[in-house]
């Protein structure tokens, strides 16, 4: 009895302090340029925007892990130690450079490292971060991505997209039939350029709100090759409503 009642004492303590440490977010930007081959237009630079989690602990610290991870893998270099700063991370993008144009000063091209985000809360236990960014370190062509994280504010753990929707099969159909109306598709998706495998139509691998509609957004390479660029296909939010899982979007 004396095990129970500790118990209870116990989780209504935990979820008392959760109360009092609700979860707060601090925008962060982390920028450095190097000093080497910098003229107007043409400086090579890394700039990272970071959305910092703070105030309850036991959700913000999973939160923060996972951006820093995200980031750390796109910008890192092999040999790069590893490190728990971001400002370690804007610091070895630009040394790399600055020991290339060292070496070979006359192919060494501006390199840039551009990530920026926007965040917001979706409802009252998601919160999404959306992450618009640019990397080049040389080659044909730089790369522009967008990543999306939505975030369970109880826990900090990601949620895997297929949990954020009660009909999951009927939204695929719905974006399907959205998709193939807004790129003019009567036919099959890849004879009009696309490169979907076994030619079935999937949803991409980001997808997020904006203040008026959800937004399918497929990265370069994804279904397309690069120089057709991102793929982005809009939805009006109460076209989608009815497909979210009401856990996590039922006010």
């Amino acid at each position: 009895m004396k095990k129970i009642i500790l118990f209870i004492c116990l989780s209504i303590a935990f979820v008392a302090c959760k109360k009092a440490n609700p979860l707060k977010v601090t925008q962060k930007t982390y920028s450095l340029k190097s000093a080497l081959n910098c003229v107007p237009n043409n400086c090579t630079y890394a700039h990272i925007e970071v959305p910092f989690f703070w105030g309850n602990k036991v959700v913000a610290k999973p939160i923060n892990d996972s951006i820093f991870k995200f980031v750390q893998e796109e910008i890192r270099f092999q040999d790069d130690k590893t490190t728990a700063s971001y400002d370690t991370l804007v610091l070895n993008f630009i040394n790399h450079y600055n020991e290339i144009f060292r070496t070979y000063p006359e192919n060494a091209l501006a390199w840039e490292a551009s990530f920026k985000a926007s965040h917001q809360a979706v409802s009252h236990k998601l919160y999404q971060v959306v992450y618009d960014y640019y990397m080049f370190k040389g080659g044909a062509h730089g790369l522009q991505q967008t990543k999306v994280f939505v975030f369970d504010t109880n826990t900090g753990k990601i949620v895997p997209q297929k949990e954020l929707f009660v009909n999951l099969a009927g939204f695929k159909k719905f974006a399907e039939t959205e998709f193939k109306k807004q790129m003019n598709i009567s036919g099959n998706l890849n004879d009009a350029g696309f490169t979907f495998e076994n030619n079935q139509f999937h949803l991409p691998n980001n997808f997020y709100q904006t203040q008026k509609e959800w937004i399918l957004h497929y990265n370069p390479y994804e279904i397309a090759p690069y120089v057709q660029g991102a793929t982005v296909i809009k939805l009006p939010k109460e076209k989608v409503k009815r497909f979210l899982n009401p856990i996590y979007f039922k006010n």
